[in-house]
């Protein structure tokens, strides 16, 4: 299967650390596409959809500046409703994490474990959806 994934994050080394393990994962092809901030995250969300490469999940972290991921994900999940949010953070269990689960993020993956088990954990999320 071939998936797009967004993922929305101001540490740089995970717009490198998620693409390579998600390379390691056989029989799925990812386009992985980054945004440094919730705004920017919001707007790359506009435009792929609006291209016709919606992505088919977001990984989003909740710290970030310019725009957090709570309000990012409000905003996303405002223009599309089925929009497949799914938390990316160090953060779980915190207020914020709780305002973006109410704004309509899927979910949570924390950052920190072992990066198989995270691609593992994405892959399984968006075969869900097929």
């Amino acid at each position: 299967m071939e998936y797009t994934i967004l993922l929305v994050d101001d540490e740089e080394a995970f717009h490198i650390l998620i693409p390579t393990f998600l390379k390691r994962v056989r029989g799925h092809t990812f386009t992985v596409h980054c945004a440094k901030n919730g705004a920017a995250g919001v707007e790359m969300y506009g435009k792929l959809a609006s291209e016709g490469h919606k992505p088919d999940l977001v990984l989003m972290d909740l710290r970030m500046p310019v725009m957090g991921g709570a309000e990012a994900t409000k905003r996303i999940i405002e223009n599309d409703p089925k929009a497949k949010i799914y938390l990316f953070t160090a953060y779980a269990e915190t207020e914020s994490e709780s305002e973006a689960l109410k704004a309509g993020a899927k979910g949570t993956i924390s950052k920190g474990v072992d990066w198989s088990w995270t691609a593992e954990t994405i892959v399984s999320i968006l075969e869900l959806k097929k």
